[in-house]
């Protein structure tokens, strides 16, 4: 069936006007260019891709350094990974346009009018570098050639890898997925070598595989560090940063064929592809690695797992650079859906130089958007003090999504309720909804009621991310009284909107000024 029959046969809605436009079906410049193999790759190149080798460690501080509640930590979130999946399926079979969760948020939310989706628009710019993925590539490469590390060579070199992506994404939409297509197909080798890894340390005897191993179930439960609910609330966010791809393809729905079947079968598909790694892999870190060394392995600890179980030539140089590509591979993705992101909020014209910000110049594909990335990305890693952001900036950026995600959530019975006999063409368990706005609220609220900072270990005297995070999205959303209320009422205008097309097809919209006399 195709898009135009789905459409057609989903029950018509009757919107407001304000968002009436978000039920039409919309085909990018470029055309329709991701299938269900494309599809699942974007999805499993997003979720597997620095977090599982670099993570791990800083959870396993957060939950007092007891195995049982460090696998708690990912099984929460991957529940609400899963949960939040269905909740955004639903939503994406309703509006079937790129922008994800901003659209969502714009679809559900028309009153007052645009705050929502202005607040997620600036949150978004403001929030689109890559510098996670920035820090991993520099480290595991500069390990894997045996170079030593300290912090501006690990920034450099990351950043040498950042520009290369988005020169490649920015001048080639085609080439772009190409390259990320085939460093996928190798992710996909590497996890499942992950989880053959796994496999073989926890169910072959040690005297086949001469493992003596860390993890008994006498240390399963007891705890050897202190444990809060906040610091709990951390390891989640953490351990759903490596899930954090999960809701990132519907950002470039315009570009799936067949988008309702595909993301159908390439979301759950992923996400049990992500969760099988995970396990085997985290049961393969607390069996090889000793407990202190793991605990202090920051970045580095799938490192030190191929180290300890292959050696100093194959675990730290070969296979070592194998998550390095991994990680590359994972930056193309991440900044080919920072880039279609952006490029949809400039669409909507609220910010300075949207027309240009959100064209396709200079050969079809989204680089104005990708230097932006580059910019802050390079800022950033500029501008802050050396020592280890890498936990602080995952939470940072986790803490204001979770925000969103609980919006997106409880939106799922406010347009049941507003529209009781549209049945979506996917539709989502009730279960699901409930899950994950439990789950969200405890990671909103945790953080916040604590009497201890809820940062990574070290940086406890750094503003808390959490009400630093809750002070950006403040931000956004005064951006938007000054925008659209404000400074309309200081100067006796109204803001109307207009449409303008791009010579490739794309449209803009342009806020014009218009004197409130001339309304009568």
């Amino acid at each position: 069936m195709s898009d135009r029959e789905q459409l057609i046969k989903t029950p018509k809605l009757e919107l407001h006007d304000s968002v009436l436009y978000l039920r039409e079906l919309e085909n990018a410049p470029q055309g329709r260019h991701l299938g269900l193999f494309s599809t699942i790759v974007l999805f499993v190149s997003r979720i597997l891709g620095t977090g599982i080798f670099s993570i791990s460690s800083g959870i396993y501080e957060d939950c007092g350094r007891s195995p049982a509640l460090f696998f708690a930590a990912w099984l929460v979130a991957a529940i609400m990974a899963f949960c939040g999946l269905c909740v955004y399926l639903e939503l994406g079979s309703l509006v079937p346009r790129s922008g994800g969760t901003k659209v969502f948020l714009e679809y559900i939310y028309d009153r007052p009018r645009l705050l929502a989706s202005v607040t997620f628009l600036v949150f978004s710019i403001i929030s689109g570098f890559t510098i996670t993925n920035c820090l991993v590539i520099g480290e595991y490469l500069l390990r894997s050639l045996g170079i030593e590390t300290n912090d501006s060579r690990i920034r450099l070199t990351g950043l040498f890898f950042v520009y290369l992506t988005a020169a490649i994404h920015g001048l080639s939409m085609s080439h772009g997925v190409l390259v990320q297509n085939f460093i996928g197909g190798l992710k996909l080798g590497l996890m499942g070598f992950m989880i053959i890894t796994g496999f073989y340390v926890l169910f072959f005897p040690t005297s086949v595989s001469h493992i003596d191993s860390n993890l008994t179930w006498d240390n399963f439960f007891p705890l050897k560090a202190e444990v809060t609910s906040s610091l709990f609330a951390s390891g989640v966010i953490k351990a759903s940063f490596a899930f954090s791809g999960w809701n990132a393809v519907h950002t470039v729905s315009n570009e799936v064929k067949n988008p309702v079947r595909v993301f159908k079968i390439a979301g759950p598909t992923s996400l049990l592809i992500a969760l099988i790694t995970y396990v085997f892999t985290n049961l393969a870190y607390l069996i090889v690695i000793p407990d202190e060394e793991f605990a202090n392995g920051k970045t580095l600890v799938g490192s030190l797992l191929f180290e300890h179980l292959f050696g100093e030539i194959l675990g730290r140089k070969i296979l070592t650079f194998s998550i390095f590509i991994c990680a590359a591979g994972n930056l193309f993705v991440v900044m080919y859906t920072i880039s279609r992101t952006s490029q949809e909020c400039f669409r909507e014209g609220y910010l300075p130089f949207s027309s240009f910000m959100s064209s396709n110049w200079p050969r079809g594909a989204p680089l104005p958007t990708l230097i932006l990335s580059v910019l802050f990305t390079t800022l950033v890693l500029t501008l802050t003090p050396s020592g280890d952001i890498y936990s602080y900036i995952i939470s940072l950026e986790g803490y204001p999504q979770t925000y969103f995600t609980l919006g997106v959530a409880i939106g799922i019975f406010i347009i049941r309720k507003r529209y009781p006999d549209v049945i979506a063409p996917i539709r989502a368990p009730t279960s699901a909804s409930v899950v994950t706005i439990i789950i969200s609220s405890y990671l909103i609220i945790s953080p916040l009621a604590t009497t201890k900072s809820p940062n990574p270990k070290g940086l406890e005297n750094w503003p808390s991310y959490a009400y630093l995070g809750l002070f950006i999205l403040l931000l956004c959303s005064i951006y938007w009284v000054f925008l659209f209320k404000l400074l309309p009422w200081f100067y006796g205008y109204t803001l109307v909107q207009e449409e303008i097309e791009h010579k490739d097809g794309l449209t803009v919209k342009k806020w014009v000024k218009v004197e409130n006399s001339q309304f009568g």
